[in-house]
This record gives C-alpha cells, sequence and structure tokens, in this order.
C-alpha cells in the first residue's frame, strides 16, 4: 500500500493523540526498554517526530529519547497555556524536535531539542466506583498499572476514594471504550469544567444529542463543534459539572465538542523526519494500514513482531511521509513490560537523609536501599550531586534500582 493513499479510516474514527492521547508507551528503561526506544536511525530529515508517555524528567524523557524542552512552545489540548515545567511524569505527549544524536554508549541515552511539544489529559470528572484496580468515571472504565502515576489526594491506587475528582492521562482504546491510565490526578476539589473523550453513539437527527459510553450529552445552544462528525467518530468533549435537570435520564451539556485528529498533521511534520510512536491501534484496516492513537501508519514495508489489531499496544519506528508514518519496524508491546516500568530523572540531589535513606530530586521523594545500585556516587564526600536515578512504584514511594553520577 502506498504511504498516500491509507483507506478511509484516516478521515473516520480519528482517535486520541495520547502518546496527548495522545501516543503512548510503558516499556522499560525511559519508557523504551529493549524495545525500539531511541529513534536513532531511519530519517534523512532534519527533525523528529515522538509520540508516547513521559517516563523521566531532566528535561523529559520520551520513548528513550532525552529531549531538551527548555525553549520548547508548549500546547495543552485542555485549553490552559502551561510551560515546560508543568509537564509531569505519566503524562502523554507529542514532541517535534531536531533530529535525534544518538547515544554514545550502551548505557547512555538518546538526547534531542523538542521545538513544539502537544500534551493534554483525557477524562477528568469525580468517580463513580472503584474496583481492584479499576475506577469508573462517567460510568466508563479506567484501568490501571503497577507503572501508573498517581498525584494529589491520593499517592496509590488504595487511596483513592469515592468522592475524589479525577484528571486521568493514558490511551483509549475504541473497541472496549477503556482508558488505560497513565497518570491519575486526585483531588477533593470539583474541577471547573469535565472532560471525556471517547466514540460517538446514539447521535440524534437533530444534532443535539448524543452519547460516549452510556453518558447521554447534549450540546449547547452556542457551542464550539466541527461543521460535520457522525457516529464512529472520536470526539473530546467539555462538559458542565452539573447536569441537567427535568429530564428523566441523567443529561450532560457539552459546551465544547471536538474531533481528534493526527499530531502529524497539527505539526505539519516534514517529510523524511524520524518517528518513533508508542500506544494503542485505534483503528485497524489490515497489519499494513492503521492507526497508533490516530495517528496514520503504513506498515506494508516493515517488519513486524507480534499479532496487531484493534486495542493492541504498540512501538512503532518509522519516518514520516504525506503525514503518514511509514514503519521500519512495528513490536507489540507486552502487559509485563508496562506493568514493570521504570522511570528515568536526571538532576541535583537535596535533603538528602542518610539515617532514613531517602533523598529529593525534581520534587520528588526517593527511597534508596542496599540493592540500590551506585555508580560513582558518595555521599559523604557530595552530598549533593548532579544524578541519574532509575526508580519505579512501590505503594505510593519512588524505589530508587539505580543512583549513577551524571557527568
Amino acid at each position: 500500500m502506498n504511504a498516500h493513499h491509507l483507506p478511509t479510516l484516516l478521515n473516520r474514527r480519528t482517535a486520541l493523540l495520547t502518546l496527548t492521547g495522545a501516543a503512548l508507551h510503558l516499556t522499560g528503561c525511559g519508557g523504551g526498554g529493549g524495545g525500539l526506544a531511541g529513534l536513532t536511525s531511519g530519517g534523512t530529515g532534519g527533525g523528529s517526530f515522538t509520540s508516547g508517555t513521559i517516563t523521566g524528567l531532566g528535561s523529559i524523557i520520551v520513548n528513550g529519547i532525552r529531549y531538551d524542552d527548555s525553549a520548547a512552545s508548549v500546547v495543552s489540548r485542555d485549553d490552559s497555556t502551561p510551560s515546560a515545567r508543568a509537564l509531569k511524569l505519566g503524562m502523554v505527549v507529542s514532541i517535534q524536535g531536531s533530529a535525534v544524536t544518538p547515544a554514545a554508549t550502551p548505557t547512555a541515552i538518546a538526547e534531542a531539542t523538542a521545538s513544539r511539544i502537544s500534551v493534554g489529559s483525557e477524562w477528568q470528572g469525580p468517580i463513580d466506583a472503584l474496583g481492584n484496580t479499576t475506577l469508573t468515571v462517567f460510568g466508563l472504565t479506567v484501568d490501571t498499572l503497577a507503572s501508573t502515576v498517581f498525584e494529589g489526594a491520593a499517592l496509590q491506587f488504595s487511596e483513592l476514594l469515592s468522592n475524589h475528582y479525577v484528571e486521568v492521562y493514558g490511551y483509549l482504546d475504541t473497541t472496549t471504550g477503556h482508558l488505560q491510565a497513565t497518570r491519575i490526578e486526585s483531588s477533593t476539589t470539583q474541577p471547573a469544567q469535565y472532560r471525556l473523550s471517547g466514540v460517538v453513539s446514539a447521535k440524534a437527527s437533530d444534532q443535539a444529542t448524543f452519547q460516549i459510553g452510556s453518558t447521554r450529552m447534549v450540546l449547547a445552544a452556542q457551542i464550539e463543534q466541527p461543521a460535520a462528525w457522525n457516529n464512529g467518530d472520536v470526539v473530546r468533549v467539555q462538559l458542565n459539572t452539573t447536569p441537567q435537570t427535568g429530564v428523566a435520564d441523567t443529561l450532560w451539556t457539552a459546551t465544547r465538542l471536538q474531533l481528534l485528529s493526527s499530531p502529524l498533521l497539527e505539526f505539519e511534520i516534514d517529510d523524511d523526519d524520524e518517528a518513533e510512536i508508542h500506544g494503542t491501534i485505534t483503528a485497524f484496516v489490515s497489519n499494513q494500514s492503521f492507526q497508533v492513537n490516530g495517528i496514520p501508519v503504513n506498515a506494508s514495508s516493515a517488519s513486524i513482531s507480534g499479532t496487531l489489531g484493534l486495542g493492541v499496544r504498540v512501538e512503532i519506528k518509522g519516518t514520516v511521509s504525506a503525514q503518514i508514518v511509514v514503519a521500519e519496524k512495528v513490536k507489540v508491546e507486552s502487559e509485563d513490560a508496562s506493568a514493570n516500568q521504570e522511570f528515568e530523572f536526571y538532576g541535583q540531589v537535596s535533603q538528602l537523609d542518610t539515617q532514613a535513606q531517602t533523598f529529593v530530586l525534581r520534587d520528588y521523594t526517593f527511597h534508596y536501599s542496599t540493592s540500590t545500585r551506585f555508580e560513582d556516587v558518595n555521599w559523604a564526600s557530595n552530598p549533593a550531586p548532579l544524578v541519574e536515578v532509575k526508580a519505579y512504584q512501590n505503594n505510593g514511594q519512588w524505589e530508587a534500582t539505580e543512583i549513577k553520577l551524571d557527568d
């Protein structure tokens, strides 16, 4: 299949950009593990594009690439005006940047400079119910993993309460309607508006009412919306926080509706730029033609590892051509790889407590132990070194597995 003639799925069921909804990635250290991370070959253009989860800080690490975000323009799908400082672990982003400099050694990390970053959560609203590892928002299921980042009122899943409001970042499975959470921010304070994304159904002939899952919505009288949208399209809606009264079933008022499109179109990525995306297959025609988080992929000449299909999590490496990722490699991502992810941090140690075996780095508190691997770090001679830390979450606490002097 020619990269310039991907089927009509490019115009319909356009899914979330996540890894903003964005294009995803949860696999090993720095987001890449033993997979495809690092984007070190393939593109002949002067830039790069990647989409996935933030798995490290200092600047930010996405898909195994450390992006300098100090001069980047950060764009939010949530109508806010974030700065690079507002980018947090577990957020799903898409990044336009310079060509990637390959890692100098097997233990180093590939690097690039970000020029533009797009970020946004998928769902925001009150918790309806809590399960063992799932929660529901507006009757829709949020799935969590051991690698899901929690911040706010709850620092781990067991601390979530039924009176909490949550903002969820992650990847939408359009086949089930579930959202696999990469980050959950919780609060006891009601937000100014609610937010929901998903596949449109039960759209009325007068276009006034529609559903996402079982949640019924009606368009506000004055609403920003696309000229044409239909059942089967993937949309993002902003809702009033109080449902309408005087109706038989709960009916929420949508004050904004957007069709979600590929970030390749949003960024106008140049042909031949390197591309790496991690996420969920959100539209599927064949092994050669599908979308990942709304990003069209032509895999007609790619090496494919694993069985592809709707809802399958994958890693893609290739180049951009006519706003399509022409894949060189496609790898199915295992649930175990996603669940056992480590995160990576760069920066200066502060508040070192050798008795409690803790320290602070980039506003996160880390615990270390006798099982932590140290490399060229000596607390006695330098209690505030610049370091690289690899860590995972355990019962709401960050456990350092490796602390290495950052030279």
